[in-house]
């Protein structure tokens, strides 16, 4: 049981990804990410699985310039890159996740509601814009971006 009177069980459910990027698990999400208890097993796997299409979606390019090289999988392209400071396979989880919990987020109004101090957090545009934003940072650091903004010659 948790401070807030909640239960801490997590949900030990794998969730397959393509090969190339790691397969992902919900507990991990709730556990790490702080996904609130009043969601079903349904909603957070389907809200996950649209986060890795999204992010496995904006990697693609990336994704083929490392396969080209010879990389299998993204573990592959991390164990290669010992001394970069970027820990790819943890950089992607992170954009997933944070992605995954800001649309999960956007979901709270619709749910049943209690006493608007308690769902503020949870449902603040203010939070789904963060989540978001982590995640975009997470994608470009794999990417090769160290900076937050590019600019590109049209």
């Amino acid at each position: 049981m948790s401070f807030t009177g909640k239960s801490e069980t997590f949900l030990n459910t794998p969730v397959t990804n393509d090969g190339f990027f790691p397969d992902l698990n919900l507990g991990d999400l709730q556990r790490v990410y702080r996904i609130p208890a009043e969601y079903t097993q349904q909603m957070v796997e389907t809200h996950l699985r649209l986060a890795i299409s999204d992010c496995n979606s904006q990697l693609a390019v990336k994704r083929f310039e490392w396969k080209q090289q010879g990389f299998n999988s993204l573990q592959a392209v991390a164990d290669q890159e010992v001394g970069i400071d970027v820990m790819f396979v943890e950089q992607y989880k992170r954009a997933v996740y944070m992605r995954a919990k800001g649309l999960l987020l956007g979901q709270f109004a619709t749910m049943n509601r209690r006493e608007q101090a308690e769902n503020l957090a949870k449902e603040s545009d203010e939070t789904y814009q963060d989540c978001l934003a982590h995640s975009g940072r997470a994608i470009r650091r794999l990417l090769g971006l160290t900076e937050n903004i590019s600019v590109a010659l049209l």
